[in-house]
């Protein structure tokens, strides 16, 4: 099924404002930011920082982590999108009108995965690593941010996208500390 175009005036304000030609450094930043390699790379960084800082619990930490990307990205791509088919800006407005500078399909545009994945990997790193929380909800605003710049995702894109990965980190997280405590209560119990 090919996406309709289902954005909003005030979103395509928005997006307009947002994408538009900052320079090669602005380009370069958030093509960096959409990058897929990027992002596999800050997981994969995250989940070494909850191996070694976790001690106790580290590998229920990385599960926690895995997770929530996991139902975040696949529930995201798998069911959101196909009930949601809302074309990207790129695709939805006039050809030229776009500054289309990263690759995307013409696929749903909702949620954002990209940020999504970004706000997950914020939820439970900063609950796991509480030191280090503000510096990811940084860094999932800037991914957010790359999203509209590079021309691939209308605000409500983003702004779904960050609400899904939360909340998916935080259900990861709950699960989490329940099979903690249940640990807690066993070793307790023997």
């Amino acid at each position: 099924m090919t996406p309709a175009d289902l954005h909003l005036p005030v979103e395509e304000r928005i997006f307009r404002a947002v994408n538009v030609d900052a320079g090669p450094w602005a380009d370069a930043i958030a093509r960096a930011l959409s990058s897929p390699a990027f992002g596999a790379s800050v997981a994969v960084l995250l989940a070494a920082g909850l191996l070694l800082r976790r001690k106790g619990e580290r590998f229920t930490w990385v599960l926690a982590l895995a997770a929530a990307l996991a139902l975040t990205d696949g529930l995201g791509s798998q069911v959101i999108r196909p009930l949601l088919p809302r074309a990207r800006p790129a695709y939805a407005l006039p050809e030229g009108t776009v500054r289309f500078i990263a690759p995307a399909a013409n696929v749903g545009s909702i949620p954002s995965l990209h940020t999504a994945n970004f706000f997950a990997m914020a939820a439970v790193g900063s609950a796991g690593l509480p030191a280090i929380g503000p510096a990811l909800y940084l860094l999932a605003v800037a991914v957010a941010w790359s999203r509209l710049y590079v021309g691939v995702h209308w605000p409500g894109d983003v702004l779904l996208g960050a609400a899904w990965g939360t909340l998916w980190g935080w259900a990861s997280i709950t699960v989490l500390r329940r099979v903690v405590a249940a640990r807690l209560r066993a070793r307790a119990g023997q």
